[in-house]
């Protein structure tokens, strides 16, 4: 396309647009999507007719248009920084152009904000934005990885721009072209708190959408999963594993079966935040997923068996791959109690008990469970998140034990320490795991609006 060709076609739309509400109708003329052939070929002619004129000749060309009769400076801004990019845009280096890009999104937000126009911008910055988050991800990995304070800056530069645009969404009233973009954003926005590293600040803007009066079905079920997965690791992080479960569990229950790659990312935080509410994974799931077999069936029958060691020595064999996953201190910790009820419940099995737990008969499970500090300091050496080496395992230990599991609704009983023993009810002594947590700890009412 001419510079001639172009410049016709952007007041034509730009008439065309002032009577007819339209959110893609820059899509294809003003797309920096290098992965479409059309816009590669756009760029390169666009550059050819552009080659020799300066900001100032390419800033009159564009106000000598009069779009919108003036009333929307800043799509002139846009349009400028769109044929800025055409014409510096260095086609064999990405990492030469990338200030280019950012610019031209700076501009693309801003337009957005435009309350009489910017609904005919809303697709161009939903492609804009798919494309330019991973892309900027890339280059902070590739120019600032070793660069200690600098990491993941154009990173943050998109997140600074994504942050006015769903303050602005947010604050919209009724159905828009753009308010359809908010899941889309916010989306992208914690995604980027989480490659950073800050995923907490995902809590305000969690916080935000509670209060935005949506309903989550209706936006595209890609991104409600999506929305879901990501709230789901923001109470993982926060150690409320609950409410983990109950969003990725809805995200893997609803992706698509069919993309493979999704289902694994949903997996690899649903699966863990089962076993520590109860929920055993079956074999039948796990097998279809070769990632998740090694890892997940040992530990799984350490910790039905009430097995403290080995599941701890389970997790120290695949130390790397729980701790890139951000997931070995919470297995380590969070498991503990798991272990215990289980290993009790297995006490009460083995000793036919019907009222009575004796501390005796726990003491001796949980010496075989725990292992001596020798054989703890043997296996782990000085790595002590995995043992318990200053616990001694007496009638104290085991009261201490008894009174966290009753107290979190994991065995039904009194604790009666002068008798060393549990009094225990002869029917369901250990109530449904997952149950119990669900009376505990019940989904905020607040969330009501992802359901509806």
């Amino acid at each position: 396309m001419s510079l001639s060709h172009f410049l016709q076609q952007l007041r034509q739309i730009c008439e065309n647009s002032r009577n007819n509400e339209n959110g893609g109708i820059f899509n294809d003329l003003l797309s920096i999507d290098l992965n479409k052939e059309s816009t590669i070929i756009g760029i390169s002619n666009l550059q050819n007719d552009l080659i020799g004129q300066n900001d100032d000749q390419i800033t009159q060309v564009i106000e000598s248009l009069n779009l919108f009769d003036g009333d929307w400076g800043a799509f002139n801004s846009l349009a400028i920084d769109y044929l800025k990019l055409c014409r510096d845009f260095d086609p064999w280096s990405i990492l030469k152009s990338h200030d280019l890009f950012l610019q031209y999104y700076n501009s693309l937000t801003i337009s957005l904000l435009n309350n009489q126009f910017g609904n005919n911008l809303a697709i161009l910055m939903f492609e804009t934005t798919k494309y330019l988050v991973p892309l900027m991800k890339r280059l902070d990995v590739i120019l600032n990885a070793n660069v200690k304070g600098k990491q993941f800056k154009r990173l943050i530069f998109l997140s600074t721009n994504l942050t006015k645009l769903f303050n602005h969404l947010r604050a919209l009233k009724g159905q828009s072209q753009k308010k359809k973009l908010i899941i889309f954003i916010v989306n992208n926005l914690n995604k980027i708190y989480f490659i950073i590293s800050n995923p907490l600040l995902c809590a305000n803007i969690f916080a935000n959408m509670n209060l935005a009066n949506l309903k989550l079905h209706g936006f595209p079920k890609s991104q409600q999963v999506e929305y879901r997965y990501i709230l789901g690791r923001f109470y993982l992080i926060k150690n409320q594993l609950h409410r983990a479960y109950h969003h990725l569990n809805w995200s893997f229950q609803n992706s698509n079966s069919n993309e493979y790659e999704n289902n694994i990312k949903i997996l690899r935080y649903l699966i863990p935040t089962s076993l520590l509410v109860g929920k055993i994974p079956s074999k039948r799931l796990l097998s279809k997923f070769p990632e998740f077999q090694q890892l997940y069936i040992p530990l799984i029958r350490h910790l039905v068996n009430g097995n403290h060691f080995e599941f701890q020595q389970h997790l120290k064999q695949n130390e790397s791959y729980f701790k890139s996953k951000k997931l070995l201190i919470l297995l380590a910790q969070k498991s503990k109690i798991i272990i215990f009820r289980n290993l009790f419940s297995k006490v009460t099995g083995l000793t036919n008990a019907v009222s009575r737990l004796y501390f005796s008969h726990l003491q001796l499970a949980l010496m075989k469970s725990i292992r001596s500090s020798q054989e703890q300091i043997s296996e782990f050496g000085d790595q002590y998140m995995y043992q318990l080496l200053n616990e001694s395992i007496d009638f104290s230990f085991v009261e201490n034990i008894a009174v966290s599991l009753i107290e979190n609704g994991l065995i039904r009983g009194n604790n009666i320490p002068h008798m060393q023993l549990i009094l225990i009810p002869k029917t369901n002594t250990f109530p449904d795991i997952f149950q119990s947590y669900s009376k505990a700890y019940p989904i905020p009412n607040n969330e009501s609006w992802m359901d509806l």
